[in-house]
């Protein structure tokens, strides 16, 4: 196709669908101008030194009698009569057919079943497992009950500690001074000693820290593994041994000028 630019009178070819997508607006790349292509398109070449005819647009726009989309759904309609029927089964193939191809597609296979099944089982015995053992430790206390009783016998449960005979445990010497490497820090020092041949357990140690007049301002208790060594703990507390116990806690401040240790069950 030919267009002739209005401003400099270049002719030039076209290709329509480069004017269709430019909404027939075109540049000249001479002189610059934007124009309408329309105006002066052709399919003929012009000879030289002959200009384009300017086209006519008062003439009556030409009517439209072929719709594109009724066409297709004509073809679609068309397409669909020429398919061979069965008598009878027509129905039953256009509706079924379908609904069990994608509820075939949906069902999950026996391998991936059992996947699942065994992951929950798996999640159930891990948990059922964390439980036992936060009972065995004590993080979980059970109910004091008939019902307690029998669970116990099924799992472990957390026994109670041996009592400690506190009559037979003295303080034999105590002490009390700052930390020389830490800052705001003390270290308490004390011995003790048992009595009772046939008690083995150790006592928690109750700190307390009280000021002028009495009043208790800071307190602290130790259990057995928080001050006595490995070795010695699972030897048990050997009557008339005595045994050393050093203590580092965090200094209350000026107000504390006296403490106190005692003895308590674990």
């Amino acid at each position: 196709m030919y267009t002739q630019c209005r401003g400099c009178g270049e002719v030039f070819v076209i290709e329509v669908d480069h004017l269709t997508h430019a909404r027939g607006h075109v540049r000249c790349n001479l002189c610059g101008t934007v124009f309408d292509g329309l105006e002066t398109l052709s399919a003929e070449k012009p000879h030289e030194d002959e200009d384009l005819l300017l086209h006519d647009f008062d003439n009556a726009p030409p009517l439209l009698t072929q719709a594109y989309h009724s066409m297709l759904v004509a073809d679609t309609v068309e397409e669909e009569l020429e398919e061979p029927m069965i008598p009878g089964f027509a129905e039953a193939s256009t509706e079924e057919t379908p609904f069990a191809s994608q509820s075939a597609e949906q069902q999950p296979s026996d391998s991936s079943r059992w996947m699942w099944r065994g992951l929950a089982v798996a999640m159930l015995a891990v948990f059922f497992w964390q439980a036992q053992m936060a009972v065995a430790s004590g993080q979980i206390k059970l109910p004091e009950n008939s019902y307690t009783d029998e669970l116990c016998q099924w799992i472990s449960c957390q026994q109670p500690g041996e009592a400690v005979d506190l009559s037979a445990i003295s303080l034999v010497s105590r002490n009390i001074r700052p930390h020389p490497g830490r800052d705001h820090s003390l270290i308490i020092s004390a011995s003790i000693i048992n009595s009772n041949e046939d008690s083995l357990a150790f006592p928690a140690l109750e700190i307390k820290l009280s000021d002028l007049d009495g009043q208790i301002v800071a307190m602290r208790r130790f259990l057995a593994e928080e001050y006595v060594p490995g070795d010695v703990l699972r030897a048990g507390f050997v009557s008339n041994t005595l045994i050393p116990v050093n203590l580092e806690i965090l200094s209350p401040g000026d107000d504390a000028v006296a403490f106190e240790i005692g003895f308590v069950q674990p």
